[in-house]
Formats: C-alpha cells, structure tokens, sequence
C-alpha cells in the first residue's frame, strides 16, 4: 500500500477507529525510538536531579489525581 492509499484510507476511519490505530502504532514504537528535542532532554535532566536532591517533594499517583479531581470541580 502506498502512502497516498494509506492517507485515503485513514481518511475515511471514524474518529474511534483513527484512536483505535493510534493506539497499535503507539504501541509498536520502542521508547528508545521517541524523539526526544534537547530541550526537553535538559529539563527532564533538571526535574530528575531535583527528584534525587529531595525525593520527599514526589507526589503519590492517588495525590497527583485528587490534586487533578480538586482543580477539574
């Protein structure tokens, strides 16, 4: 299939269906294969040396959804 069959196709999906396929090609990406800028290399470096000099600061997952939940009311 070439990509102007593929575009034409994909095209035609319905919304739930263009999430479906999101989903399986999402899934066969390796994390190794995300690009990721320099930037945004930089900060997850910065937030990450934060973490380790204060681990304490680190939400739960329960904290960090009722935090979510409180300012979604």
């Amino acid at each position: 299939m070439n990509a102007a069959t593929l575009d034409a196709t994909i095209t035609k999906l319905s919304p739930g269906e263009k999430l479906a396929l999101i989903g399986k090609l999402w899934a066969l990406i390796e994390p190794d294969e995300l690009p990721v800028s320099p930037a945004v290399a930089a900060e997850l470096d910065r937030r990450w040396t934060e973490h380790l000099r204060n681990p304490g600061t680190a939400l739960t997952l329960a904290e960090l959804m009722a935090r979510v939940e409180t300012k979604h009311r």
